[in-house]
């Protein structure tokens, strides 16, 4: 594990996958980042590329040609070089003959983490180094502590919410009953906040909205903290959190999305991908504030 640190908050990152793995606030003592319980999930964080989430039969076609994915695609699998650079981490990722064979593109993806004060600046630079037009997609997927109560049968979230700066008509991309694949789009509510629940997640699993509208939300806990995301110019936000265990939320914006029901095979078809010309850059980032 790798890390970096201002007077406010240290920073932790694996160079497997290149994501979070703590986000601990100095002064207060806290950790802020999810950590891993044996009854839940055992991740923290996903830098997501180049696909978000799952595939239907957890394949995809390149000009005719049938290539397969994991969940959430390479970089999460991968291990990758840090360097330091002013105070920021950076870890490297890059194309390799075992990616070749999942994904035909020649690519360089970076993961820098930047501090100033108690906000951590979280950016991907995705580099086409390929001769031909590249098609992906990509995301965050960091989770956060919440405080509750460890019932018999379940973690209660109860008591946590999250804030939108304004009243918002939320657009849900429904799912299908595995939660897996999309369906269509549906009003979801017409809300300045969303209260959480493990029931809220029994019925939704991961809430995929339309995120045009908002640029800003705010985790508000039950202890009185608070911890506010600029996801920028992330097309869609989903939250996640287990059904029954795991005292978290997921907060991941996103500029991709799952594959639909019936998909159009071809990549460069899907909805939600983007797409850079050889020897381009894309760049990506969203920002994590912990509140005074």
């Amino acid at each position: 594990m790798q890390s970096i640190e201002n007077e406010e908050l240290r920073i932790g990152v694996s160079e497997l996958g290149g994501s979070l793995t703590s986000i601990f606030e100095k002064k207060k003592n806290i950790e802020h980042l999810y950590q891993p319980s044996p009854k839940a999930w055992q991740g923290q964080d996903v830098f997501i590329f180049p696909m978000i989430a799952r595939l239907v039969d957890s394949t995809y076609t390149i000009s005719g040609k049938e290539y397969e994915f994991k969940n959430h695609g390479l970089i999460r699998y991968m291990t990758g070089s840090c360097q330091k650079d002013n105070g920021d981490l950076k870890i490297i990722f890059h194309s390799e003959q075992e990616t070749l064979k999942r994904y035909p593109f020649q690519f360089k993806a970076e993961a820098v983490y930047h501090l100033e004060g108690k906000t951590l600046s979280v950016s991907y630079h995705i580099y086409n180094e390929d001769q031909k037009d590249m098609p992906f997609m990509v995301g965050g997927h960091p989770a956060f502590m919440l405080p509750g109560v460890e019932k018999e049968d379940f973690f209660d979230i109860r008591g946590n919410y999250i804030t939108f700066p304004k009243k918002l008509k939320l657009v849900r991309i429904r799912q299908e009953e595995t939660f897996s694949f999309n369906l269509e789009d549906e009003d979801f509510m017409e809300t300045d906040h969303i209260d959480l629940s493990k029931e809220l997640f029994a019925d939704k699993n991961t809430i995929i909205l339309k995120a045009d509208d908002f640029e800003e939300l705010s985790l508000h806990k039950k202890d009185g903290s608070m911890i506010t995301m600029n996801k920028n110019k992330a097309k869609y936000l989903a939250l996640w959190s287990g059904n029954e265990w795991g005292n978290f939320i997921a907060i991941e914006p996103w500029n991709g999305i799952p594959d639909y029901v019936n998909p159009n095979k071809d990549f460069y078809q899907k909805p939600g991908v983007q797409v850079i010309k050889p020897n381009e850059e894309y760049f990506f980032s969203y920002s994590i504030t912990i509140a005074d």
